[in-house]
């Protein structure tokens, strides 16, 4: 009886073991998209910001009211990137995944023409909930962003 309990510990120890191994860290993948994210945006204005949320997500923007869904979402984003001179632009700093959930967090800038004509810029912090889809594909489910000090200078 105790050789069949130890075989069959050993056999479930070697399948976990196995399976962890087989696991792949996903937070790099996460955090490259994110990065086409940002480019899309820079790139593609409202519909490349749009095109990365879940139909259902949510955005809560700094200052102002939960947005719910796409195509809401993508309208505020046609405003607000149509403001002469707007820029946003962002870095990704870190990632954790979990099953079909991950987040991504770290610094945005955003650049808007102050009332004398020159460029204002406002820093910010993110941070970025994802959702696997059906097709394996990570689409944003809820974002969060608000104000922050200029991040320290690079030595």
């Amino acid at each position: 009886m105790r050789s069949r309990v130890g075989i069959a510990l050993a056999v479930i120890a070697a399948a976990t073991i196995g399976f962890l191994a087989g696991q792949r860290d996903e937070r790099p993948a996460l955090i490259q998209i994110d990065r086409q994210f940002d480019l899309a945006t820079a790139g593609q204005g409202a519909d490349g910001w749009a095109s990365y949320f879940a139909e259902e997500g949510i955005m809560l923007p700094a200052g102002g009211d939960v947005i719910r869904g796409r195509a809401a979402i993508r309208e505020l984003m046609i405003k607000r990137l149509a403001t002469p001179g707007y820029s946003l632009r962002w870095e990704p700093i870190g990632a954790d995944v979990s099953g079909d959930l991950g987040y991504t967090y770290g610094r945005s800038k955003v650049t808007r023409q102050g009332k004398d004509g020159q460029p204002e810029v406002s820093h910010g912090k993110y941070v970025t909930i994802w959702k696997r889809q059906r097709d394996r594909s990570w689409k944003i489910v809820v974002d969060v962003g608000n104000a922050s000090p200029p991040p320290p200078p690079t030595p």
